[in-house]
């Protein structure tokens, strides 16, 4: 019986961390108070990760396919997986965040908030304390969200650079409108 790779690990890692998170947020009441309380900025950032992971699932297609039969089967076989993938990437790391803010909100002696320049200038200017960044799949991110969005930037320049900038705002909208 062969060994399992690294690589291996780490996708089982991070699928078992997302499944620890989703029962924390089942078990834990602080996190699900603060997330409840806030239905009305986790919506509109739910809607934004819906609509990237569709605009990404639609830019591999096209991007794959071109006008080769072939690659048009393949770019519709790949939708669902970019889909699904980059939904998981990007709720992953959004309910990681949250996650951190609702334990800093719960725990304030133990939060310690970020003292970089941005973050003191978006304190300062935006009054948007954005906290910790939260733990990134970089090897997820990589094939579900970063690849499908340069292939989208390869289409459509404008449209990437739109979904960047709103996934820029979210956090920081968040932040600003936190109660």
């Amino acid at each position: 019986m062969a060994k399992p790779a690294i690589a291996d690990y780490l996708v089982f890692d991070v699928v078992n961390d997302a499944i620890n998170l989703v029962q924390r947020f089942q078990k834990s009441e602080v996190l699900r108070a603060y997330v409840l309380a806030r239905l009305r900025l986790v919506v509109p950032a739910g809607l934004l990760m819906v609509l990237t992971s569709v605009a990404l699932a639609g830019a591999t297609a096209i991007f794959i396919g071109g006008a080769r039969p072939v690659l048009v089967l393949l770019g519709i076989l790949l939708m669902p997986f970019i889909l699904l993938g980059s939904a998981f990437v990007q709720a992953y790391v959004f309910l990681s965040w949250l996650e951190s803010r609702a334990l800093a909100k719960a725990l304030p002696q133990r939060a310690a908030p970020a003292q970089n320049r941005v973050s003191l200038w978006l304190k300062s200017r935006l009054g948007a304390e954005l906290g910790s960044l939260p733990p990134i799949p970089w090897g997820f991110a990589a094939v579900f969200v970063l690849l499908p969005l340069a292939m989208l930037a390869l289409l459509s320049a404008k449209a990437a650079l739109a979904l960047i900038a709103l996934h820029i705002a979210a956090p920081i909208l968040f932040a600003r409108f936190d109660p």
